[in-house]
């Protein structure tokens, strides 16, 4: 954790004196980077806690990293560039930058042209308090250590912009977004390039509260793009109705041309590969019980319109035109119910009408 910053009298953490004006002169919105109020009298003013965890940020900096890593318009401007390690390591170890970081260019001795000057804090802070962006919350059980990610296990060098590919357009710190989880699956799927204990699957590699067992499912974003969920095993196909049913929704986190909706995610998979019921007798001779007994299986793959447009037609059953009518006593004693399937139940008296 090392000495709280500023102590022994407010001096300057990189002993830089980048401060000494601020010390002297009355108190304003810099005291908030360590004191939880503005007060005349310093030791008056309580501490906040120590390191910073809270998601305000007094005196926020202004930073591009567009800016500092255009080589052309470096080149131009003060006569070199700069690249992600002179800034991010310090005594060989990767570190975040800090004052002193900057003062190798940004000094006033160092008379750079075109360079913004340490002792003008508005040219890179923000005055007053702002909520911290990317405030380190990435996840509290998050284990990650960038030294040991500076080279994979043949040994081969990871750059930066494999990891942060969006550093080169940010604009500010509010657009600099930590790698997306995509990016570890290249290599952490690749034993040959990382430790099988270190799989994507293997929750405790990465997460300190979280471990891995047989009902954790690896969210996708943690597989490759090629790779199963391990419920997918062979008989999943025939048993997945149930998840299904239950949560949709993880369906199409994975089958991207799925809509999502409960009653329609499973219609592009389904109208080339039919239900296991859907025989070749399945049209003429057992959809209609099926259909009587669940009809919300039926709208699962079919519209209303689907229904209508196949009983809109003249059933087989009705023979030739002209003959069917001589012919359907018997089938509608036997069971009248095909009949209002289509015709409503006062249809009958068009033509029967005082028949008894």
């Amino acid at each position: 954790m090392g000495t709280r910053p500023g102590s022994d009298d407010h001096k300057p953490c990189d002993l830089g004196n980048c401060h000494q004006k601020a010390f002297l002169a009355a108190p304003s919105s810099l005291c908030k980077v360590c004191h939880v109020e503005i007060k005349t009298a310093p030791l008056a003013a309580p501490l906040r806690p120590y390191p910073i965890e809270d998601p305000w940020q007094a005196e926020p900096p202004r930073f591009s990293h567009q800016l500092h890593l255009d080589s052309l318009r470096m080149e131009a401007r003060v006569g070199f560039h700069v690249a992600c390690v002179d800034c991010h390591v310090r005594d060989g170890k990767l570190a975040r930058p800090d004052h002193a970081t900057c003062a190798r260019c940004h000094a006033p001795e160092a008379k750079l042209p075109g360079a913004l000057n340490m002792n003008d804090c508005a040219g890179c802070h923000d005055r007053g308090v702002r909520q911290r962006t990317r405030a380190r919350l990435i996840r509290d059980d998050l284990k990650f250590d960038h030294g040991v990610h500076r080279a994979d296990g043949k040994g081969i060098p990871i750059r930066c912009e494999q990891c942060h590919a969006q550093s080169t357009a940010a604009t500010s710190v509010a657009d600099h977004p930590p790698p997306r989880i995509e990016t570890c699956v290249s290599c952490h799927d690749d034993s040959n390039r990382t430790p099988n204990s270190h799989r994507m699957r293997v929750c405790g590699g990465c997460h300190t509260n979280r471990t891995n067992n047989l009902t954790t499912i690896a969210p996708r974003n943690h597989l490759a793009a090629t790779e199963r969920p391990l419920d997918h095993t062979l008989a999943f196909r025939r048993d997945h109705i149930g998840p299904a049913e239950r949560d949709a929704a993880r369906c199409a986190t994975c089958h991207t041309q799925m809509s999502g909706n409960p009653r329609d995610a499973c219609d592009e998979c389904h109208q080339t590969m039919l239900p296991g019921d859907h025989r070749i007798t399945w049209r003429e001779l057992d959809h209609g019980p099926e259909a009587a007994a669940d009809q919300t299986r039926c709208a699962r793959c079919h519209v209303v319109e689907f229904c209508t447009a196949c009983h809109s037609q003249r059933p087989r059953s009705h023979g030739a035109g002209g003959t069917f009518i001589s012919d359907h006593g018997p089938l509608a004693r036997f069971n009248v119910r095909s009949c209002v399937t289509c015709h409503a139940e006062n249809f009958c008296l068009t033509c029967h009408r005082g028949v008894r």
